[in-house]
């Protein structure tokens, strides 16, 4: 374990223990990447981070190979966060939704099935994500022009984005400039540590680093605590109307033991039954609908 002087890119603490690829801030304990990541524009120019920048037709064929292996999940996890925000209401309302960080673009089918009146449109930071079996439902924003868009969103979609983005207080504070006037909202949907985190540590470091090597890394930038989700909603000027700890997992076992690195049969075996029983005993994601404060609106 290492101690640095570089700031908490959260909360600000200096207060930070190092170790492996990783920093956890004692204060707002949120755990990070560690020596932070280039910018998330510095990063798709690289290659190093999420995006792929290969040929169109090479990400088609990754994104629609994706899509074949967990659209069926997508489309229940994608129902749910609908509901999680929006009411029977809003289904007599002409909304602009963005899907930001959509990559493919599914999230639009689900959101025309439940509210036919919405208007779904995508930004991500690899224009060539959005599938062409996806786009006739999609009004695209190319990320380059974003920021300087007009176009205002009565509802903001991020799910499983705000782990990846190399500035988080800055995405949040452009996002909020985005908001119609009223009844402006953001959705996050983002990973949570929760108790195999400090029990991995405290227990076998070589098991806690595996962890660490399939959770966090250029991709997936930070894992939030409570109290460093909080602190970044609030700087970016922002008031919780809905938050949720949950349990969410997205794909089988195997992806995440793979991912891992982990060989071991019986811990294998282990991580299948903590698999199985992780929606009573894991709250690994939070769930949250911002609103701009009354200052901020």
């Amino acid at each position: 374990m290492g101690q640095s002087s570089v700031p908490c890119k959260i909360c600000g603490s200096t207060n930070l223990r190092l170790f492996a690829h990783t920093a956890t801030c004692r204060y707002c304990g949120v755990l990070l990447c560690y020596p932070y990541p280039s910018t998330d524009e510095e990063q798709f120019a690289s290659g190093t981070g999420r995006a792929d920048v290969s040929n169109s037709a090479n990400i088609h064929r990754g994104k629609l190979a994706w899509h074949l292996r967990s659209g069926a999940r997508n489309h229940h996890n994608f129902t749910s966060m609908a509901e999680f925000v929006l009411t029977d209401a809003d289904r007599q309302r002409r909304l602009n939704v963005l899907d930001y960080g959509g990559g493919g673009g599914q999230f639009a089918l689900v959101l025309k099935s439940l509210y036919p009146l919405a208007t779904p449109y995508i930004v991500d930071i690899n224009d060539a994500k959005l599938l062409d079996e996806f786009r006739p439902l999609n009004t695209q924003i190319r990320f380059a022009d974003f920021e300087e868009d007009a176009t205002k969103f009565d509802v903001i979609f991020m799910n499983d984005v705000f782990e990846h983005v190399s500035n988080p207080l800055g995405v949040l504070r452009l996002l909020r400039t985005k908001l119609t006037c009223g009844d402006g909202r953001v959705f996050i949907d983002t990973p949570r540590q929760f108790w195999i985190y400090p029990a991995t540590e405290l227990l076998w470091n070589r098991l806690h680093e595996k962890l660490l090597r399939g959770t966090v890394d250029f991709d997936h930038q930070q894992i939030w605590s409570r109290r460093s989700f909080l602190h970044v909603v609030r700087a970016a000027g922002f008031g919780i109307q809905k938050y949720v700890e949950t349990s969410e997992f997205t794909q089988p076992p195997e992806f995440y033991l793979d991912n891992m690195k982990i060989s071991n049969r019986a811990v294998r075996v282990s991580g299948k039954l903590l698999y199985a029983v992780g929606r009573s005993i894991a709250k690994n994601k939070i769930l949250a609908v911002l609103k701009p404060t009354a200052s901020q609106a």
